[in-house]
């Protein structure tokens, strides 16, 4: 009669093969969690330039102007595009703002935010 205490090569074989498939499975989901956050920490970034450059051209507000420039901002430039416009109907009266921000290199989509001010409330 034959006994053994212990697992057969095949048993650990398989098991192993399941440890190697949640590892690496996990592994993946870490990578994508990470890939993720750095985007989320981008967009949050062009959307605070965005904020700013608005309340910094609605304090002048210069009339219908357009412009554009390179913001360095945690170590990464920015592209910010800019235009002021008369709100059509309100003359000098009104001014529609609207500013773009982009990563210059690399990849990370733009923010983009249109905000109306009256003239008065400078």
């Amino acid at each position: 009669m034959r006994t053994s205490a212990g697992f057969t090569l095949i048993e650990a074989l398989v098991a192993a093969g399941l440890l190697v498939t949640a590892a690496l499975g996990t592994a993946q989901l870490f990578a994508l969690a990470t890939a993720q956050n750095a985007f989320a920490r981008q967009q949050l970034i062009m959307s605070g330039l965005v904020s700013a450059k608005i309340d910094a051209l609605a304090g002048g507000l210069p009339g219908a102007a357009e412009g554009a420039e390179t913001i360095v901002e945690s170590g990464r430039p920015y592209a910010c595009r800019w235009r002021v416009v008369e709100v059509p109907g309100y003359g000098t009266e009104a001014f529609a703002i609207t500013v773009i921000v982009s990563p210059v290199a690399g990849a990370g989509g733009e923010v983009r935010f249109t905000s109306i001010r009256l003239a008065a409330f400078r």
